[in-house]
Order: structure tokens, then sequence, then C-alpha cells
């Protein structure tokens, strides 16, 4: 399940000293996606797994150092019941959760809510619904975006909703008319140019 570890982050998780944890996999396929690695199966398979154990080892090492986890990926909620486990994990030792998610399984995130999980999510507004699809490589059934927007929303748990304005896809203008059915201001994140190093 997991495929990377930033073992301190003190941007990822908002006023929280974190750990992020990358999930490997995804149900995108953005061709600009910054993780790619995390993303393609064929990429995904040469990256070795980190065990649940070595990570909850970490987290408890550093206990009262870290306050929270930062779940993100790849796309997190694939994992549906396992990293539900893991999350459930987090919380009996203490650690607040952020997850970061595509949105995509509604389903997911409503347990995840309803098992008191989460402290804060974040999810990713691709682009505005006309042009979902082709911002996310696959056909996407938008109901599943607007059902995630209202769960979050009516969730009581601290939230932020953001997009990547990538050059030629996604435009700050375009994006007023989803701050307008979301109700919430974006926050617009710096696109970074997969193909380069930074």
């Amino acid at each position: 399940m997991f495929k990377g570890i930033q073992k301190l982050s003190l941007v990822d998780f908002p006023d929280v000293i974190a750990t992020t944890l990358f999930t490997g996999g995804c149900n995108f396929r953005c061709n600009w996606c910054y993780n790619f690695d995390l993303v393609l199966p064929e990429r995904l398979s040469r990256i070795k797994e980190i065990s649940e154990s070595e990570v909850k080892d970490f987290l408890l090492e550093r206990k009262g150092k870290i306050e929270g986890v930062c779940i993100t990926g790849g796309e997190p909620t694939i994992w549906g019941e396992r990293l539900a486990d893991f999350l459930n994990w987090c919380k009996k030792n203490g650690f607040l959760v952020k997850l970061d998610t595509n949105g995509y399984l509604p389903e997911v995130l409503q347990d995840y809510i309803e098992k008191k999980l989460l402290d804060f999510i974040a999810m990713d507004i691709k682009n505005t619904f006309e042009k979902y699809s082709l911002t996310c490589g696959v056909e996407i059934d938008i109901k599943k975006i607007k059902d995630s927007i209202k769960i979050i929303k009516e969730s009581g748990i601290k939230h932020q909703f953001r997009t990547t304005l990538v050059p030629e896809l996604v435009s700050a203008e375009e994006m007023k008319s989803m701050e307008e059915f979301i109700g919430e201001k974006l926050v617009f994140q710096e696109f970074l140019d997969p193909s380069k190093k930074y």
C-alpha cells in the first residue's frame, strides 16, 4: 500500500507537523501528474513497498514530535478497508489524519468520515465539469465528483478544495465556475512539470 514516506513535513497538513505517506496506484491517468511513478503499474512495480509495520514503528518512535499523518498518492481511497484499518490505528495512537483525494470514490470517503478517521480532507478539483474526463485521462462520472464535494462540505471536517493550474488545460478564470458550484474558494497549486527535475 505505501510506496513512499516524507518523514517530516511542515506544509502538507495545515498547522500540523506531519509525516506524509504516499500510497501506490490511482484510478485517474492525468498526463501532467507529478507523481506518475505512483500511478502507472509498470513504474509502480519498480518501487519497493514500505510495510505498515515499518511505518507504525517509525510513527511510534516519533510520537510527541510528529502530530499527524498526511495520506496522499496516487489515490489513497482505492485501498478501501485496508487503509481504513491503518487510519484507525493512527487515530488510536493519537495522530491527526489528513487525506488527499481525487474524490472519485465517494462511498469510501463517506465510510472514513462515518468511522471518524479523518481530521482534514483535501480534494483535488481537476477542472470544470465539462473538461474533467479530458483532464483525468479516463471517462469520468461527474456525479461521483459532485457527491464527494457534498459529502466533504457536509462532514463538519476541516477541508480544502484545490486545483493545479496546468498550462493550456486548467485556467484560474475557468475555475471560477467551480468555485461558484462548490461555494468555496479553491486553493490554487503551482503546476510542476513532471519531465523536469526540481
